[in-house]
């Protein structure tokens, strides 16, 4: 017994001189993530920011939030993929731009050991098996709105607001990743299937959600079809492009309907003064959130997290717009 202690002791000793000491375990340590989203400049990006700072703070983690310039920058995303990867942090989240660019690098991530769960848009991870999950080359997971479905809400609202008939453009911000592709088919494909009386205009984009192209877009579109009635704009950008299209135009408010996607001032503004009739809304601090979360889970204890996380969404006009359920989800 006296020779155990004596060892003990002697070891103990020799880590004090040689500097060695016992590893900090995954329990221990502040974890470090990275998070690459798909952009910074957008309000929804800041409120996703905010939610994933608030919920490391909460674990014993640290995030380092990054993004490009603007959502059309895939090679500029990758690039900071490749940085992210290089640093080998306890874990990566990830928003990708593209649909299969990012697949070689997050294969790589897998090779390093670094778990990647993504969020508010998956990259098409083809070939995984399963394709998402731990045992997958692309990511345990995602955690997103359901984009599809918010769609087919929005159109839904849209036919009612039009009296199930007439002309509606709708005006994307994206025909690249997957969350703009969602959120116009989905809103196309409901109506085309549930309203025979609406006639849905050649779809047209403002890439990356530029509010100047959306307004000409919309503007255009005014002269071209003075019997429009409604317009779909699939992200807050191009919401607020078409309301400086129905300001230029000098419409009357109401007399042609405007619904948008996500928050922020203006647009909660224009609802409030009766310019655009609604949005949909996402949970952006519930996608921040819930990607940390999932990520601090994984690597400390190595809880698989579920492949689909849905965070929800909502279509909120002037008269819910204070709603506690809507208003927690709002973002300026």
């Amino acid at each position: 017994m006296k020779k155990g202690l004596i060892t003990v002791a002697a070891l103990s000793a020799l880590a004090l001189v040689t500097g060695t000491a016992t590893p900090v375990t995954a329990a221990e340590k502040t974890l470090k993530i990275e998070l690459i989203s798909k952009g910074e400049t957008h309000q929804f990006w800041q409120a996703v920011k905010k939610g994933a700072e608030d919920q490391a703070k909460k674990m014993n983690a640290e995030v380092h939030f990054i993004g490009p310039a603007a959502e059309t920058m895939i090679d500029k995303q990758l690039e900071m993929l490749d940085a992210a990867i290089a640093l080998k942090p306890d874990a990566i989240g990830y928003a990708a731009l593209g649909t299969t660019q990012s697949l070689p690098k997050l294969k790589a991530a897998k090779a390093a050991g670094i778990p990647v769960y993504m969020f508010d848009t998956a990259a098409s991870c083809e070939g995984g098996v399963p394709k998402l999950g731990p045992n997958s080359d692309c990511a345990l997971g995602v955690a997103y709105t359901n984009s599809t479905a918010a769609g087919a809400l929005a159109a839904d609202w849209m036919a009612k607001l039009v009296g199930n008939k007439g002309k509606v453009l709708v005006v994307g911000h994206s025909q690249t990743n997957q969350t703009g592709i969602d959120r116009a088919n989905g809103f196309i494909n409901r109506m085309k299937a549930k309203y025979k009386g609406i006639t849905l205009l050649t779809p047209q984009y403002a890439e990356g959600g530029d509010a100047l192209k959306a307004q000409e877009i919309v503007s255009a579109s005014l002269v071209a079809n003075k019997d429009l009635k409604g317009v779909y704009g699939t992200n807050e950008g191009v919401s607020i492009g078409a309301g400086q299209a129905f300001k230029a135009a000098k419409l009357k408010n109401g007399a042609v309907k405007l619904i948008g996607f996500d928050s922020g001032k203006q647009q909660m503004a224009n609802i409030k003064s009766g310019l655009q009739s609604g949005a949909i809304t996402q949970s952006p601090m519930g996608i921040g959130a819930k990607t940390v979360e999932a990520l601090v889970n994984y690597v400390r204890n190595k809880t698989v997290p579920k492949n689909l996380i849905d965070t929800g969404f909502y279509y909120y006009d002037k008269k819910n717009i204070a709603d506690p359920k809507i208003a927690g989800n709002l973002y300026e």
